[in-house]
């Protein structure tokens, strides 16, 4: 396979999942990430800490590529996150072979006037969204295009203060749902359609709590976001793995969020014979064999567990099998943060009891700090 010998340098705030399929599909593997989990250590030869996104420049960026890849040729693929600083990609060093969406149809998804316009140009319903502050703030929300897992999503009612860059949306009722797609030059397939359900705090009102799949929409939205999907793809040019998120009505209508530009944490859905990076790297490089596709149909969720104290993580932890990104032992966990996450298989009617079990399990175990 092209690119196989090359060892593959991850970029993304939590590269965890993205460095253990790179490892099945037999790269060394190198991460720059926020977290450095006992798992992603596991799965990668090379690692260097990145600061919490807001802290992230484009000097920072190029500074933890020249320390990590020691002027080495490797594959970039970023994950997430990184596409705030999507500029960087321009100044990368000879080594460093990108594989993605480009520069410019990154900013052209994650510039909301630009991509609004967009959706409007190509007749794609969206939830009502405009630039300057509503006269009534009742049942709208505000967004940062540099926001992920809800965390930047805000009741416009409940603010005092509105940050520079976040635009203003009217909240629609509906189910909050994802489509994973592979995209390359001449094949499109949807990987899963995905179910996203909150975990809300005062804080973070709109905070992502956990992703399933498979879900259904009707036949005819089905249709309707197929076509969606291709539209964007052509005319964004879209490579790779991407997520699309909208809102799903309770009238049988697709209204569409946000793109995603790169691989999402719905990729740990999506059942494949081969490594899921491996067929990012397939389809960006126009390389991709559908045939290698296997979709599969069970039920799988996977849940973020975030603190509800301070947490001290004791020595020896015993982390349930279904958990990953895991925190070493002795890290203290602040109120709000995540814990982990845990991926749990089986039938629709036992997946509840079974996050019950799991998250009792961890919890019990954690030293509080008074």
């Amino acid at each position: 396979m092209q690119n196989q010998r090359k060892p593959v340098l991850i970029f993304a705030q939590s590269g965890r999942f993205l460095a253990q399929s790179a490892t099945q599909a037999g790269y060394t593997v190198w991460v720059a990430d926020c977290f450095g989990d006992t798992d992603t250590l596991a799965a990668t030869q090379r690692w260097q800490q990145l600061p919490a996104l807001c802290e992230l420049s484009e000097k920072i960026v190029l500074e933890t590529i020249y320390k990590i890849t020691l002027g080495q040729a490797c594959t970039l693929i970023c994950g997430s996150g990184i596409e705030i600083l999507s500029d960087f990609l321009a100044n990368l060093p000879s080594n460093v072979d990108y594989v993605g969406n480009s520069i410019n149809t990154i900013k052209s998804i994650k510039t909301p006037s630009t991509f609004f316009n967009l959706l409007k140009r190509l007749n794609i319903p969206y939830p009502q969204t405009q630039f300057t502050r509503p006269k009534l703030s009742v049942n709208w929300i505000t967004k940062s295009a540099k926001g992920m897992g809800g965390i930047h999503i805000q009741n416009l009612n409940s603010l005092s203060h509105i940050a520079d860059e976040c635009y203003f949306q009217q909240y629609i009722s509906g189910v909050s749902c994802s489509a994973l797609f592979l995209a390359s030059e001449h094949s499109l397939t949807i990987l899963s359609i995905n179910k996203q359900s909150l975990d809300p705090n005062p804080e973070f009102p709109f905070r992502l709590g956990q992703i399933e799949a498979p879900f259904h929409l009707s036949k005819s939205s089905h249709q309707n976001l197929t076509s969606i999907i291709e539209k964007l793809v052509s005319e964004l040019q879209l490579v790779g793995l991407n997520s699309l998120d909208f809102i799903y009505t309770a009238t049988d209508h697709v209204l569409i969020l946000e793109i995603n530009p790169r691989p999402s944490a719905s990729m740990e859905l999506v059942t494949s014979d081969s490594p899921i990076i491996q067929l990012h790297i397939e389809a960006c490089l126009n390389l991709l064999d559908v045939n290698t596709l296997n979709n599969g149909s069970s039920f799988k969720s996977l849940s973020y567990l975030y603190a509800d104290n301070d947490y001290l993580i004791p020595n020896n932890m015993v982390w349930p099998k279904a958990c990953s990104d895991l925190p070493s032992d002795g890290t203290s966990i602040k109120r709000g943060e995540p814990i982990c996450s845990f991926l749990v298989e089986c039938c629709r009617s036992e997946n509840e009891n079974l996050r019950s079990i799991t998250k009792h399990k961890v919890l019990s175990q954690l030293i509080p700090i008074t």
